[in-house]
């Protein structure tokens, strides 16, 4: 393998004081953080790489902004790779959709640059929190407009969230009501104040304001509703190949305005073909988890942006395999998985091995020897249990992003005599589906985790009305299960941010001590990116870009 320097993109969590009764968005400086950008530098263990941390909400092409363009540059374009289809590009649809969403979609407030150490005002004009945190008050800017023309007002907001509550609960999961006062006055009661609600409904894309007026003549599954107020607009879809994106030069927040006139998402299923489209400089851009790929790309004098993802633990389907309610099988499977050599084999070692199902991030809590690699103490303790190698039977699930992964786990399991466990691949939109109806054996899926939203993956995933099940505690011990629902509740309504995280935490050791998940490694995202593309920003943790910070060095 060649070895470059490979880039970082490293996050920082900012921390939400929410008893304050006036929160406003007067200071429009980025928030400064600790150290200087491209300094830091460390060797990963067994590597000759360097690795030059990059902070979140910095650029990773090296860009500077005193060079940076005013306007939009005529003529220029992007082209983005995507391995799957949008049928339906409503924000609240499909969560896989949040690439273009950043891009259509604009929200009360931003992260921005992709820092989450610096949440600012974007529709909002300004905000206040009541002092018991309990009640929050938006005013909205007067000259929004959606793409169509139409203005943005209240009314657009209240038919959005009816949206989301119908598709995204998770995004009003602890808010009591919400109601417009007047055209440019949305008030939100929370059921209890929360150190979280910040980061989400009024911020995340998936829940980007549409025109109302849309909403209610073509529903909230049609996409001639698609209509939004941010930087770009989507000029024409072709099913199965691309989604054009052009600029919008009515943008409201100077701060956010794109550069590039016309962006393309361009949707080419195979990795592999997705590389020689690079090559061949029919996309401008790719990012992907495949090692191989990876490498190729440095052989091939790419400069990569590497960007630290999340743990995509291996989960259970207590529901699904009669053989998982049984917590000593569940232990006994954690026990006979060398991860180590998973990640040695499958991804030269750069895929770190996690310490927790969130790896080191917020709300993780380490693993119990439960996890510790001991394969004859796994083979013994199903023995103990009466249980033959040969009896052990399921299937992991796979997308194309990680069946080698599944393979390598596969083959480690097999080798030790459990002869019936095998894998299998399908597309995207199909391991999706499987995802969302439960109807999978084992899957590897970080389900929503993020550092500003550690609890999402519970709400997704443990809760019974939950989006993306993938946590059976209420089938596997239904004590644990009552438990895990007291810390959710406590931390959802937690009034400070450090109480918020130490309960995330305990639920998190809790649902790691019931190994509803065999653990996992942390992904690493490769991003290639045209050399002529400046205003790189990658949001830590999510991997997401968004266009209108992208400019054209002409220089």
């Amino acid at each position: 393998m060649k070895r470059k320097a490979w880039k970082l993109i490293a996050g920082c969590l900012v921390t939400v004081m929410i008893f304050a009764s006036l929160a406003g968005c007067a200071n429009k400086e980025p928030a400064q953080t600790s150290g200087d950008a491209n300094t830091d530098a460390v060797t990963p263990e067994g590597k000759d790489a360097v690795v030059e941390t990059v902070k979140g909400g910095e650029d990773a092409s090296g860009g500077t902004t005193d060079v940076e363009p005013t306007g939009i540059q005529a003529g220029t374009s992007f082209r983005f790779w995507t391995n799957y289809d949008l049928p339906v590009y409503l924000p609240w649809i499909d969560n896989r959709g949040t690439a273009l969403c950043l891009q259509v979609y604009d929200n009360l407030l931003v992260k921005y640059k992709g820092n989450s150490d610096d949440i600012r005002c974007n529709i909002a004009e300004s905000y206040t929190i009541s002092e018991d945190g309990l009640v929050y008050d938006f005013i909205l800017k007067k000259d929004v407009y959606f793409t169509n023309g139409n203005q943005v007002t209240s009314k657009d907001f209240i038919a959005t969230w009816d949206a989301v509550t119908k598709y995204q609960p998770r995004g009003v999961a602890n808010v009591k009501s919400y109601e417009a006062k007047g055209d440019y006055e949305l008030v939100v009661t929370l059921n209890a104040p929360s150190a979280s609600f910040l980061y989400e409904l009024p911020t995340q894309s998936v829940y980007g304001v549409v025109d109302h007026t849309l909403i209610e003549k073509y529903g909230m599954e049609d996409n001639r509703a698609a209509v939004g107020c941010g930087p770009y607009y989507i000029e024409s879809y072709v099913s199965g190949e691309k989604f054009v994106l052009k600029a919008n030069p009515n943008y409201h927040n100077p701060e956010r305005a794109p550069h590039i006139e016309t962006c393309e998402v361009v949707i080419i299923p195979d990795v592999n073909t997705a590389m020689l489209a690079l090559e061949n400089g029919e996309i401008d851009c790719m990012n992907t988890v495949n090692i191989e790929v990876y490498n190729t790309l440095v052989d091939m004098g790419w400069d990569i942006h590497i960007v630290e993802d999340r743990v995509n633990p291996f989960w259970l389907n207590v529901r699904q395999v009669d053989l998982f309610k049984d917590i000593r099988v569940r232990e006994a499977l954690a026990h006979m998985i060398d991860w180590q050599a998973v990640t040695d084999l499958v991804y030269d070692g750069m895929y770190p091995v996690a310490g927790s199902y969130w790896g080191d991030g917020v709300g993780s809590y380490p693993y119990s020897d439960k996890y510790t690699y001991d394969p004859q103490l796994g083979i013994k303790m199903l023995q103990d249990a009466g249980y033959k190698l040969e009896d052990i039977k399921f299937t992991i699930l796979a997308d194309p992003d990680f069946t080698d992964m599944e393979v390598a786990i596969v083959s480690q399991l097999n080798e030790l005599g459990l002869v019936n466990v095998d894998t299998v691949t399908y597309d995207g939109a199909t391991c999706y589906g499987m995802l969302k109806s439960g109807t999978y054996e084992v899957f590897p899926c970080h389900n929503g985790y993020g550092l500003e939203s550690p609890l999402t993956p519970f709400t997704m995933g443990m809760l019974e009305n939950g989006t993306q099940p993938v946590m059976f505690l209420k089938e596997a011990n239904p004590e644990a299960f009552e438990k895990a629902m007291e810390l959710y509740n406590s931390a959802n309504t937690a009034a400070t941010w450090d109480s918020y995280v130490d309960y995330v935490s305990q639920l998190t050791n809790l649902v790691q001590e019931e190994v509803l998940a065999l653990g996992g490694v942390k992904v690493m995202r490769f991003f290639a990116v045209g050399s002529k593309y400046k205003g790189v920003y990658i949001s830590p943790i999510s991997g997401y870009m968004e266009f209108n910070h992208l400019w054209v060095d002409e220089g």
